[in-house]
């Protein structure tokens, strides 16, 4: 068994992007590689907050799951091209995945 680890947490383009890498025990004794198992969750971050009272409505957290997003591509390089869809900028692209681990 293994688990996921977080290697990137952090706004994009007004978006909240949390990349996953999964870890398994088997890893360290497997030499073949079968490539890098991702997964990239995108929240949509609340930047107008609401006024009620004194106190403004918090931002929308990474774990805010009504509008997030999860990408689980097959490979690392399906990563850009399923970014790409979901409306993210070639550059914003490019820096999301130089966060995946080589």
């Amino acid at each position: 068994m293994g688990e996921w680890k977080t290697v990137y947490e952090d706004e994009v383009e007004e978006r909240w992007v949390t990349l996953k890498v999964y870890e398994s025990k088997d890893d360290e004794e497997d030499d073949d590689d079968d490539g890098l198992v991702v997964r990239v969750t995108v929240a949509p971050i609340d930047d107008e907050p609401e006024q009620k009272g004194d106190e403004p409505k918090p931002i929308a957290k990474p774990d805010a799951e009504d509008n997030s997003i999860t990408l689980d591509p097959d490979a690392v390089e399906d990563l850009e091209e399923e970014l790409i869809e979901i409306g993210f900028s070639p550059e914003a692209v490019r820096w999301i995945v130089s966060k995946v681990p080589d």
